[in-house]
C-alpha cells in the first residue's frame, strides 16, 4: 500500500485480512501483522472497533504507515512496532490517530501535559531515572508506558458472553500493559516503579481500581497541584507544619526546636541538650552558620553561657529540606481536597485516589524528617577559642528508623549518631575518671573533697571533659565510687576540715565501701572525700582502765553507745615519749543501719591490725525464728568460715 507522501513502499497487512482470533501463529497469543507487534493490531481490531467512526481498514492503513514515516524519519525503527513504541510525539502520527478515534481538539491538554509537552510528566520521569541511572538513557520507559495506555484509552473490547453490544470500558489492565511494553530493554521491575509514577503524577491519568485510562478531564492529581501552588505562595504554614510534626516526634526529650535566639536556648540543664536548628539555618553561608553557632555556644543571651559541654546543634541537611517541603506542601494541599470533595463534587474512586496519594506523601514527609538532620556541632576549645567539631553519619549507616506509628524517630537518630556511632556522649563514667578530673588528693594543700553539684557542673561546663547523657551517669559513677572504695560520700551540709586533715562530719552520713543505690545519690547537696580524709572513730584521751563513751546520731533517729577500752600492756599513744598502743577493745550498740557505718571503722582496724577478734550479742525479747537465724545468720557465718 502506499501514499502520495510515502517516500518508500510499505508492505503491511490489511487489518482485514488479518486471520480472525482462532488462527493463531505459532509463538503468539495474537495475530501477526510484521512490523508490527500483535498487541498493536488487536488493539485496533478488537477495542477502537467500538468506536463508530472508526476505518477498520484505511483508517488502520493510514495510521500505521504515518507510524512507519514517522520511525523512519527519525531513524528509531525497532524490531517490530508495539502499543508503547508509537511516536506520538509525531504532529502526523497524532493528526492520524486522534482522526481515527475521533478525539481531533480535546486530548491537546492531555498530551502537552502527561505525554509530549517540554514539562510533561512523562518525561521528566524519564529524565530523572536517566540521571539517576545511566544505564536507563534512551529507555524512556515512562513515556513508552503511557503513549501505550493512550491506545487502549478509546473504544473498548466486547464483554466476554454478551450479545454484541455491551463492550468493557476503555482503559488497560497492569497485566495487560506489561506483557504489551517488557521486551529485552525494558524489565517488568522497572516498568512497575516507571507505572506507579505516572499514577502519582500525571494529571490526566486515571485508574478505576482495574484498569489504566487517559481522559480529557482531570484526575485528582491536578487538584492537588493546584491547591499545592496556593500552599506553596505562603510557606509559613508549611514551615508551621514541619515544626508541628518535629515537636510530635520530639516531646518529653532533652531537645529544643527551632530557637533562633541564644536566649531562647535553656542552660544549665544536667542533661545533654540538642538544639534542632531552623530550616534556613542549613542553606545559609557556612561563616554566617558557625559565627551563629559560636554565638549559642558562648553566650546564654546577655551572659555567659555556663553549661557548654552539654550542647549540640542538629544541623538541616541543605538537600533534604526542599524534598520535605515539598511532601509537606502537598499533604496541605490534600487536606483542602479534601475537605472541599463536596464542592468538588469527587467520586469514589476519586477519593480512594485522594486517599493513596495521601498515604504516599506523608510516607514521603517521614522520609524527609528522618533525613533532614543528619549532623551534629559541638564546641571544641582550642589555642584560638572555641571552634566547630562537626559530628555526621558517615559510613555506619544509623539503624533508627519509623515506630510502630510509622513516624520518623528523629531525636533517637541523632542520639544514636553522638552515642553509638560517633561516641560523643557517654551513658558512663568511671569513678576514677572523675578522681582524675577533677584532681582529688592532688595540689598543695591537696583537695579532699569536692561537692556532688561542682561535679556536675565540671562535667557540663568544662570543654574536653566527656559529654554526659544526664546527671544520672553521675549519680551511677558516685554509687560505684562508694562502693570500690575510691571515695566517700555524704549528703547534707558541706562537711569543715578539721586541723587533723579528717573531715567533721558524723559517721552515721557517712557512705563508704558500702554499694548504694545510684537515687539515693543527691546531686545538689551530694559531698565526695578522699578515704584518707574520712572521719574514723578515735581512742579516748582518759587514763588507763577508763571506760569514757561518746554518741553519734544514728540514721534511725536512736543512739548507740561506743565504748573504747585501753589496753593496760601500754598507756595513750598521745603521752610523749610513751610506746604505741597495742590492743583496742570496742563494746557498742546498734541497729541494722548503724551497724553498715560501724563496720567500715571496724574494716579499718582490721587493716591495722591485720585481724580483729568480733563477739556479738543479740537479745530478742519474742525470741528468734530458728529458721532465719540458721539460714540468715549461722549458715553465712560458716561458708565464710568464722565459725563451725
Amino acid at each position: 500500500w502506499r501514499t502520495s507522501r510515502c517516500t518508500q513502499f510499505v508492505e503491511v497487512r490489511s487489518v482485514s485480512t488479518v486471520p480472525p482470533r482462532a488462527e493463531r501463529i505459532q509463538g503468539y497469543g495474537e495475530p501477526l501483522g510484521y512490523p508490527f507487534h500483535p498487541a498493536l493490531i488487536a488493539v485496533m481490531r478488537e477495542q477502537w472497533a467500538a468506536i463508530p467512526d472508526f476505518q477498520r481498514t484505511r483508517g488502520a492503513l493510514r495510521f500505521l504507515a504515518a507510524c512507519l514515516r514517522a520511525c523512519k524519519r527519525e531513524e528509531k525503527s525497532r524490531a517490530v512496532l508495539g502499543p508503547g513504541d508509537v511516536p506520538i510525539y509525531d504532529a502526523e502520527v497524532r493528526l492520524a490517530f486522534f482522526k481515527e478515534v475521533g478525539q481531533q481538539a480535546d486530548y491537546q491538554a492531555v498530551l502537552e501535559s502527561d505525554l509530549t509537552g517540554v514539562n510533561a510528566r512523562a518525561k521528566r520521569i524519564d529524565d530523572r531515572r536517566t540521571k539517576e541511572s545511566p544505564s536507563e538513557t534512551g529507555k524512556r520507559a515512562a513515556f513508552r508506558l503511557a503513549t501505550a495506555i493512550l491506545m487502549y484509552s478509546f473504544g473498548g473490547r466486547r464483554r466476554d458472553g454478551a450479545n454484541g453490544t455491551e463492550f468493557l470500558p476503555p482503559g488497560i489492565t497492569e497485566a495487560e500493559l506489561l506483557s504489551v511494553c517488557v521486551g529485552p530493554d525494558l524489565d517488568s521491575t522497572t516498568a512497575l516503579a516507571c507505572l506507579k509514577e505516572l499514577k502519582e503524577r500525571c494529571l490526566y491519568l486515571h485508574f478505576d481500581g482495574v484498569r489504566y485510562c487517559f481522559k480529557k478531564d482531570p484526575n485528582v492529581t491536578l487538584l492537588i497541584e493546584q491547591e499545592s501552588d496556593a500552599v506553596g505562595r505562603d510557606e509559613r504554614q508549611v514551615e508551621e507544619r514541619i515544626k508541628e510534626m518535629l515537636e510530635a516526634r520530639i516531646t518529653g526529650r532533652n531537645a529544643v526546636i527551632w530557637r533562633a535566639k541564644s536566649g531562647d536556648i535553656p542552660d544549665k540543664e544536667s542533661s545533654f541538650m540538642v538544639s534542632y536548628m531552623l530550616l534556613n539555618f542549613g542553606t545559609d553561608a557556612r561563616t554566617g552558620r558557625e559565627a551563629a553557632a559560636k554565638e549559642i555556644f558562648e553566650n546564654y543571651g546577655n551572659s555567659s553561657r555556663k553549661y557548654r559541654n552539654g550542647l549540640g546543634l542538629a544541623v538541616p541537611a541543605a538537600e533534604q529540606i526542599e524534598i520535605l517541603r515539598r511532601s509537606v506542601r502537598y499533604l496541605l494541599a490534600i487536606e483542602h481536597v479534601r475537605d472541599k470533595w463536596k464542592q468538588l463534587n469527587l467520586t469514589d474512586e476519586q477519593k480512594s485516589q485522594l486517599r493513596e496519594r495521601e498515604h504516599t506523601e506523608a510516607a514521603a514527609a517521614e522520609s524527609g524528617l528522618l533525613k533532614l538532620y543528619a549532623e551534629v556541632w559541638l564546641p571544641k576549645v582550642t589555642a584560638d577559642g572555641i571552634v566547630i567539631d562537626v559530628s555526621a553519619a558517615g559510613g555506619r549507616p544509623l539503624q533508627t528508623t519509623l515506630n510502630d506509628k510509622k513516624q520518623a524517630r528523629v531525636h533517637d537518630r541523632i542520639m544514636e549518631l553522638l552515642v553509638d556511632v560517633q561516641r560523643r556522649v557517654f551513658t558512663t563514667v568511671n569513678p576514677s575518671k572523675v578522681i582524675e578530673l577533677f584532681k582529688l588528693g592532688e595540689g598543695n594543700p591537696p583537695t579532699l573533697g569536692i561537692k556532688t553539684s561542682e561535679v556536675v557542673d565540671g562535667f557540663y561546663s568544662f570543654l574536653g571533659f566527656p559529654r554526659l547523657l544526664s546527671g544520672a551517669v553521675v549519680q551511677k559513677a558516685i554509687a560505684a565510687g562508694i562502693k570500690d572504695r575510691f571515695f566517700g560520700y555524704c549528703s547534707g551540709a558541706a562537711p569543715t576540715l578539721g586541723s587533723d586533715g579528717k573531715y567533721q562530719v558524723p559517721l552515721s552520713r557517712l557512705r563508704f565501701n558500702i554499694p548504694v543505690g545510684e537515687d539515693e545519690i543527691d546531686l545538689e547537696s551530694g559531698f565526695l572525700m578522699m578515704p584518707h580524709a574520712m572521719p574514723v572513730a578515735a581512742p579516748s584521751a582518759a587514763g588507763p582502765g577508763s571506760e569514757p563513751t561518746g554518741t553519734a546520731a544514728g540514721d534511725s533517729g536512736s543512739e548507740s553507745a561506743l565504748t573504747l577500752t585501753q589496753s593496760p600492756d601500754g598507756p595513750d599513744d598521745s603521752s610523749p615519749g610513751d610506746t604505741a598502743q597495742r590492743s583496742v577493745e570496742i563494746n557498742f550498740s546498734a541497729d541494722r543501719n548503724q551497724l553498715f557505718t560501724a563496720w567500715n571503722a571496724v574494716a579499718n582496724l582490721a587493716d591495722l591490725a591485720g585481724k580483729v577478734n568480733i563477739s556479738v550479742r543479740a537479745d530478742s525479747p519474742e525470741g528468734f525464728d530458728k529458721s532465719k537465724l540458721q539460714n540468715g545468720v549461722m549458715e553465712p557465718l560458716r561458708e565464710a568460715d568464722l565459725i563451725k
